[in-house]
């Protein structure tokens, strides 16, 4: 049973001189990054009414299975019913709000760890001691309450807004780059997961994955393996975008390839709100990399490494060694080090570097997902 939302809060917030088009705009004004006012409202009118990634299919292939997920503060887990059918359901009990499950793993039948109230995988209450004392009460209200639930490719995707546009409408082209980029898509598992904290707000760290203008600076032997100098074809759709890049050098310092296996080139991805699904050359795979907000200035970024394959080969295992031990620590110090200077008193907005027939440096993507922020919390 879904629940309606009550009203968007509305705060007097002022955006300075943040413009739609991109090319005359100010970024965001550096308060809304750590004023804890921002942060609550982002929760309402971000977080609860967008579609969250939680998982993939495969994670969960018996009745039984579950998945245990986050939306911002929201504990959320998804179930393989007796039926076979997904779900998913607000990860809390109907009788005293304690949480029920946690991490992966198969529970046919969920019971509550405080006062054992039992429910099936499929949300339905089963029992509880002491039920035939409750006068005037119906045990179906006792049902977990149900998170409207998608999938996208196998990946799924949940949203607290039971009147939210279905994703697949909201993004009906980004699915098929990622199909062309990746034919192998229907067959990827997850063989990794793996999490860091990053001292920043989530908007900084999104922020820097949206340009590639710090990547020469910053990321050089991410530039000795794709080719970003004007080779990158950039494609919006919705509430996504993607980069498809070519390949510079297979003997590079990220992770040198052979041939024969590169089988898939580089697709980067965004859905708005949190998720960055990135295709790198090699193997078929994917990595789900989630942002997920933790606190006014915190951040857990979340990995999902995809692969046709639970035990992950060598190429493969040199590709998530790069990307754990190099390519993270190296955008994690520029996002804390953001963090930290969006709170001078010498800067209030900055501007976007935007040339879109010169993608290595254009940040008109920054100006794209900080458009969206602006227009959720003024209420557009």
């Amino acid at each position: 049973m879904n629940q309606a939302f009550p009203p968007r809060p509305r705060l007097p917030l002022d955006a300075g001189r943040f413009d739609p088009a991109a090319e005359r705009s100010f970024t965001l004004p550096a308060s809304w990054y750590f004023d804890p006012a921002i942060y609550r409202a982002e929760h309402e009118a971000i977080f609860y009414r967008n579609w969250i990634y939680q998982c993939h299919a495969s994670d969960l292939p018996n009745p039984g299975d579950y998945h245990v997920g986050q939306v911002a503060d929201q504990s959320i887990v998804v179930t393989r019913g007796p039926d076979g059918a997904l779900r998913a359901f607000y990860n809390v009990c109907s009788h005293r709000a304690h949480p029920l499950l946690e991490g992966q793993g198969n529970a046919p039948l969920i019971v509550c760890p405080y006062h054992q109230w039992c429910y099936r995988s499929d949300g339905a209450f089963r029992g509880a001691r002491g039920r035939a004392t409750l006068k005037d009460w119906i045990p179906e209200n006792a049902d977990l309450k149900e998170v409207r639930l998608e999938s996208y490719g196998g990946f799924l995707f949940v949203n607290l807004d039971r009147d939210a546009r279905p994703l697949i409408e909201l993004a009906p082209k980004f699915i098929k780059d990622m199909y062309k980029a990746c034919p192998q898509l229907d067959e990827l598992v997850r063989a990794e997961r793996w999490e860091r904290d990053v001292a920043a707000n989530w908007k900084t760290v999104i922020d820097n994955n949206h340009e590639c203008y710090h990547c020469q600076a910053n990321h050089k032997t991410l530039m000795e393996l794709v080719d970003y100098d004007n080779k990158a074809h950039w494609s919006d759709d919705g509430i996504t975008f993607s980069h498809a890049i070519e390949n510079r050098s297979l003997e590079n310092g990220a992770y040198a390839l052979k041939p024969e296996e590169v089988e898939q080139h580089s697709l980067f991805g965004y859905i708005w709100p949190t998720v960055i699904p990135l295709m790198y050359p090699g193997s078929p795979s994917l990595a789900m990399f989630q942002i997920i907000p933790t606190g006014v200035e915190t951040t857990r970024e979340r990995w999902d490494f995809y692969f046709t394959h639970k035990a992950p080969n060598e190429q493969e295992c040199r590709f998530i060694d790069y990307i754990k031990t190099v390519l993270v620590p190296e955008d994690v110090g520029l996002c804390e080090q953001v963090q930290k200077g969006l709170h001078s008193r010498g800067y209030s907005q900055g501007r976007f570097v935007v040339d879109r027939s010169h993608n290595e440096f254009s940040e008109h993507h920054v100006h794209f997902f900080q458009k969206f922020v602006h227009d959720a919390l003024m209420g557009a």
